[in-house]
């Protein structure tokens, strides 16, 4: 009963984590932070993203996300999108010794609508329907039943693990709407540009239980984004925020993201840009970014460094500091163009 009991918490720590898995760089994945952002974009773009922690520990975490773009135009490769489609593939590998493991594939859609002067605003609405499969890799543990007293633990010896079933499956419904204040980010026209998001995964509350005697419906995890961004000179700063709220459990992510165009017009960015960020995840990390703009791509690197400011009795070895990288690549004919797409440049 003991051993029962271990495993559940066990598995009921890891699920718990994958529900709140994030990116850093939480815009550069943008279908997976919001389904509403394919209706935003207005040319085809493809999107990578890979975190990994750092520490040579057996406690794993790691995440990756791979997407693809396309906008739809009815009335011409020349005219603002009325919306956008997408492809999303995502991984993630977390617990001890990487136990648990959980992979998706998510189709997106999202339709836009835009009203005022020179379409000054724009909301759109998206939703996700996806795969999602889940794994428990007991083969990683060791057990005390395998441990031989002549030499030792014989990894040939069978797990003792009959309570659970290794892999699980579901279908997955998410949704989310984002709004949008001068999307052509003309400063010509308008001072600034912003915009405000939320969306909720696992709207149909899928079984996620790994037992079959059991249900546990997964719960809905809230995301609301928001960002602003003004131009000064050859500079254009963006404070930017995340809040997640899973079970009255809340995580919050607030910075600030500079992007330095040294070619840029009075009114719009050119030419190749250098890309600067710094967050702060509250009571958990510092996070700091840099990164590059060269024509249609776009490489971001960032480094999260875990904070012990408000628990002095905290693990730091077992902090997990995490690097990612992101790539970014949009096949736009006017590269130099900043119109509506990823929000952060």
């Amino acid at each position: 009963m003991k051993r029962i009991a271990t495993i559940l918490l066990l598995i009921s720590s890891m699920l718990l984590n994958g529900q709140e898995a994030q990116f850093s760089q939480y815009y550069a994945a943008s279908l997976y932070l919001n389904p509403g952002f394919s209706g935003i974009y207005n040319d085809a773009s493809i999107h990578m993203n890979h975190k990994r922690q750092l520490q040579s520990v057996d406690v794993i975490n790691e995440l990756t996300q791979v997407s693809f773009i396309f906008p739809i135009k009815p009335n011409g490769p020349y005219e603002r999108s009325i919306g956008g489609a997408g492809i999303m593939a995502f991984n993630e590998k977390s617990g001890f010794r990487g136990v648990y493991e959980r992979s998706s594939i998510f189709a997106n859609y999202a339709h836009n609508i835009k009203f005022g002067l020179l379409s000054a605003y724009l909301v759109s609405i998206g939703v996700q329907v996806g795969y999602e499969l889940r794994k428990l890799d007991f083969s990683n543990l060791s057990w005390g039943s395998q441990y031989n007293p002549f030499f030792g633990y014989d990894n040939t010896l069978p797990i003792p693990v009959t309570e659970f079933n290794d892999q699980q499956n579901n279908i997955v419904v998410n949704a989310g709407i984002m709004y949008y204040f001068n999307p052509e980010r003309n400063y010509l026209l308008h001072t600034y540009s912003g915009f405000l998001g939320i969306s909720a995964t696992n709207l149909n509350r899928p079984n996620t239980s790994f037992t079959t005697d059991v249900e546990s419906e997964a719960p809905m995890l809230f995301k609301y984004n928001g960002g602003i961004e003004f131009k000064f000179d050859k500079y254009f700063i963006m404070p930017s925020l995340l809040y997640l709220n899973l079970r009255n459990n809340h995580q919050f992510n607030a910075g600030l993201n500079v992007a330095y165009a040294p070619g840029s017009g009075r009114y719009r960015a050119k030419g190749s840009q250098l890309l600067f960020g710094v967050w702060y995840r509250l009571r958990d990390s510092f996070i700091l970014m840099g990164g590059v703009k060269m024509q249609s791509l776009i490489v971001r690197v960032s480094y999260d460094m875990n904070s012990t400011l408000f628990d002095p009795n905290r693990n730091i070895d077992l902090a997990q500091n995490s690097m990612e990288i992101s790539i970014q690549y949009s096949f736009s004919k006017n590269a130099n163009a900043r119109r509506a797409s990823n929000p952060l440049f």
